[in-house]
């Protein structure tokens, strides 16, 4: 007997078998939109650290771009899934919800805006804020990942009651600066010759350049405008190159019209001239910035740099971290190429959760004192 009580305390520690350290429940909850006034359910889960009663510091995540569901799942990961349960474990209550228009929660994503989603995450701080005695209302964060960065700049600018903001692989700049660099960083990692990424670059930076000067609105006879007005733009930079040369850059026919189809979408055109910048500069509570050394999407040494200037100049106070050769996801990786997030470990890593661990508890403790 006392052997087999041995085998099962070495069982414990080394993981084979654990105590519960966090409880799940799911939850629904109506809200209006204030674009459209249509009322929307929005669905999600909510973790909490088993067996604590009373008041806990609780955290929103918020998704990045595209229609993503409560996990932010993506090519096999649920990296919302790893970073609830890790905090649960180790007492915050974790709130994490669908899309509006994915999973369980209603609403309309194709025409949404980032500013849209922010209002999504108001209604889901107000949801913890009208429950204290659970949730304490000096202690709910903000953590976004990438565009969901940008949505809790926007929310922490608006509302005084965030107590602090971690970001992942968030911007720093505007979307044309940042789908500039994604594509330099992307089509360099490929291997193409230095002159046909310049010749990709020069025309986007046209294509931007023209919607500048377009009042776009949206629909099919809007899509067909833009074509005709960009097939220009893509023969003259496409100029003198070989068909193979051509789709290695992207100055393709069809990729033109691709571009069209994007530029009409209001998410898009919110995009390109919105600057998370804007609103940290406006925000009151603590940061964290962790950008990875090898990301591809959001570049870290440059968005990190824009970050830490607007909040050195607006006196934000905030911690930097760049974590080596992790990757957009959060992932310890090879070359940060989109291509290798399936094949690649965790996401997010071990050292992203523990940074964000460190400095949620260390604005935490502050919380509780005041």
């Amino acid at each position: 007997m006392r052997r087999r009580l041995m085998v099962l305390a070495w069982l414990l520690a080394a993981g084979g078998l654990h105590a519960q350290t966090f409880t799940e429940q799911e939850f629904v909850f109506n809200i209006v939109s204030e674009t459209t006034r249509d009322t929307m359910r929005i669905a999600g889960t909510l973790t909490l650290p088993y067996g604590v009663e009373g008041q806990v510091p609780a955290v929103i995540l918020i998704t990045g771009s595209g229609a993503q569901n409560r996990d932010e799942e993506l090519m096999g990961h649920k990296p919302f899934k790893v970073i609830a349960e890790y905090l649960s474990a180790r007492g915050y209550a974790v709130l994490r919800c669908d899309d509006r228009g994915v999973g369980e929660s209603t609403g309309d994503m194709v025409h949404a805006t980032t500013l849209d989603f922010a209002q999504d995450v108001e209604h889901q701080l107000d949801y913890l804020l009208m429950k204290p005695e659970l949730f304490d209302p000096q202690r709910i964060f903000l953590f976004g990942h990438s565009e969901g960065a940008t949505v809790a700049a926007i929310v922490a600018a608006r509302r005084a009651e965030v107590a602090g903001v971690a970001m992942l692989g968030g911007a720093g700049m505007d979307g044309k600066t940042v789908l500039l660099q994604q594509n330099e960083a992307a089509f360099r990692l490929r291997g193409l010759a230095d002159s046909l990424v310049e010749r990709r670059l020069a025309c986007m930076r046209d294509l931007f350049a023209v919607c500048d000067t377009l009042s776009i609105g949206q629909g099919v006879d809007t899509v067909k405008t833009l074509n005709m007005a960009f097939r220009p733009l893509f023969k003259q930079h496409a100029a003198g190159l070989t068909k193979e040369q051509k789709q290695q850059c992207g100055l393709t026919n069809t990729e033109c019209y691709g571009w069209a189809l994007a530029m009409v979408t209001p998410w898009m055109q919110t995009f390109l001239t919105l600057n998370p910048a804007d609103y940290i500069a406006k925000m009151r509570c603590p940061l964290l910035a962790i950008g990875g050394e090898k990301d591809c999407q959001v570049l870290a040494e440059a968005n990190l740099s824009a970050i830490k200037r607007v909040c050195k100049k607006n006196r934000v106070k905030c911690s930097i971290v760049q974590l080596k050769d992790i990757n957009h996801l959060g992932q310890v990786c090879q070359t940060g190429a989109v291509d290798e997030y399936a094949n690649l470990g965790q996401a997010p890593d071990g050292a992203v959760l523990e940074n964000l661990l460190k400095w949620l508890d260390s604005i935490s403790e502050q919380g509780k004192r005041h």
